[in-house]
């Protein structure tokens, strides 16, 4: 019966970013997975990757490269997957174990 209204309510399954932090999962729907893709668009980088690592110059073997717009355009996308979004201050809590998860959110919608 939950999962049946889970279903109709369009919530997946559940995941941990930290001691308790847990969140649901959208199921992709067309919609959303178009908009997923539309904020990831160019995105050469994973979400632990990203993290804190400021802006970097063009060289010439790359562009320039800024991840504080990165990591910002995976927090966008967070929200928009996670059933009740993350807030800032959860998303300062994310442990290791959750941005491994966080990492392998998206996948899904990509």
């Amino acid at each position: 019966m939950e999962e049946t209204l889970d279903q109709t309510l369009n919530i997946g399954s559940e995941i941990r970013l930290a001691e308790g932090i847990t969140k649901r999962i959208q199921i992709g729907s067309i919609g959303l997975i178009r908009k997923v893709r539309s904020i990831m668009k160019g995105n050469e980088y994973k979400f632990s990757f990203s993290i804190g690592r400021g802006k970097w110059e063009a060289t010439e073997n790359r562009k320039e490269i800024d991840f504080d717009a990165v990591e910002e355009a995976y927090k966008e996308a967070f929200n928009l997957v996670l059933v009740e979004g993350l807030t800032d201050e959860e998303y300062e809590q994310v442990d290791e174990q959750g941005i491994k998860e966080l990492d392998e959110l998206l996948e899904r919608f990509l």
